[in-house]
């Protein structure tokens, strides 16, 4: 008889906890999927129903078609106030960082000597998450002059155009943000 009630409450809680999951991963479906219908009326510009059901359908299908390709809810950051707050942080702090790498790259394409040394740097980072990894990698990318050709775990090769771009990037700031966004 014992056994029987530990059967049936393990059994209750297992079903409460794919109900959970199930939950969050239509809550990611339909978060993703309003991200693209509002990034649809933004680039279509227009708020007729016509063009909002043919975006919805679109949104639907974009979304369905890749949903194996979706972050789940256990590999990104939990969404809250202060998550937003540090991406804005973040954003602005890579935009910076883009600023200045363009300045510096236009600098070396300018100089008369053209002081391009292009060599490949490899990079140690202690970061958890596959999303903080994938944002880390595409941020070097996005970052003039620097490219990243590997991101394995723990460790990304770059591919720099300068050694000192190369050896720059191993205190990068950014770098400090990942990791205090996993902290938190």
């Amino acid at each position: 008889m014992a056994l029987g009630k530990n059967y049936l409450s393990n059994l209750l809680i297992l079903t409460t906890e794919v109900e959970i999951n199930m939950n969050r991963q239509w809550l990611n479906y339909i978060g993703i999927t309003l991200i693209l219908l509002v990034f649809w009326i933004a680039v279509s510009g227009s708020l007729s129903w016509p063009q909002l059901v043919v975006g919805l359908a679109t949104a639907i299908f974009v979304t369905y078609f890749n949903r194996n390709l979706l972050i789940t809810a256990e590999e990104r950051p939990p969404i809250r106030l202060r998550t937003i707050i540090w991406l804005f942080g973040y954003l602005f702090q890579l935009l910076w960082a883009i600023v200045i790498a363009n300045f510096h790259v236009a600098w070396i394409v300018m100089h008369p000597k053209m002081p391009i040394e292009p060599n490949l740097v490899s990079l140690e980072v202690d970061i958890d998450r596959v999303s903080s990894r994938v944002l880390l990698a595409n941020s070097i990318t996005l970052t003039p002059g620097t490219l990243t050709v590997l991101a394995d775990e723990k460790k990304f090769l770059v591919h720099a155009l300068t050694v000192s771009s190369g050896e720059d990037l191993k205190e990068w700031s950014l770098i400090d943000r990942i990791r205090e966004m996993e902290e938190a």
